[in-house]
């Protein structure tokens, strides 16, 4: 018995022997494979794409930051065209200009007894209720600043430019027959809607009205 096991190590010990060597051998590439993976991994954060990516990211950062301003801009320059607008819109044949009837010319801006009637005719206020959600989020989303000098700014370059982003559309041609029935400019109507969301932007925030004018750069401090 013992004879016939030790001629079948010696028979097979070659081959055995080579099994062995080849099983270590594909174990020690495996090893090697799985570190050069690993280090390739690594390298990965040390090469010059990083680099160029968070550059391509700055780029792209600073594009947003000068479309927004532009928007900005096209946005002030279309509310003072419409603003001028509105002021030759008032001028009657004998050159005698009509005074917004529905807010105050002086600041902060304030409805009148005229604007008010004109709201509880209209029902501009369950208007403005039913959008205040959407108009709050963007005020709070857009605002260049928190300024109230800079927010009452905001809702009265947006109410005016944008009449949409703060009524729907139904509401809007409302606001429209009633300011050709009347002969008025739709911005009149619009700039009551922006005080309204000045006011209730402030009142939630406990910003006092008075403030506008405290932040208002083109009057001296």
């Amino acid at each position: 018995m013992e004879d016939k096991l030790i001629e079948l190590v010696a028979n097979h010990f070659g081959l055995s022997f080579l099994i062995g060597i080849v099983l270590v051998g594909v174990l020690i590439f495996l090893i090697w494979w799985a570190r050069g993976m690993y280090e390739r991994v690594r390298s990965i954060e040390k090469l010059p794409c990083k680099s160029n990516m968070e550059k391509i990211d700055g780029h792209i950062g600073r594009h947003v930051e000068v479309d927004t301003a532009i928007s900005r801009l096209e946005t002030s320059i279309t509310y003072m065209q419409k603003s001028i607008d509105s002021l030759s819109q008032s001028l009657q044949n004998n050159n005698k200009i009509i005074i917004d009837p529905f807010t105050q010319s002086h600041s902060p801006i304030a409805i009148t007894e005229a604007g008010k009637e004109m709201m509880k005719r209209l029902s501009i206020e369950e208007m403005f209720e039913g959008n205040w959600l959407r108009i709050r989020m963007l005020i709070e989303q857009n605002a260049e600043s928190k300024n109230p000098y800079d927010i009452q700014q905001y809702c009265l370059e947006q109410a005016i430019v944008f009449p949409e982003k703060f009524l729907q559309p139904e509401e809007v041609d409302r606001l429209k027959t009633d300011a050709y029935e009347k002969g008025l400019p739709l911005t009149s109507y619009m700039r009551v809607i922006a005080v309204l969301a000045r006011d209730r932007y402030f009142h939630e925030h406990h910003i006092d009205v008075n403030e506008v004018d405290k932040n208002d750069p083109n009057i001296p401090s």
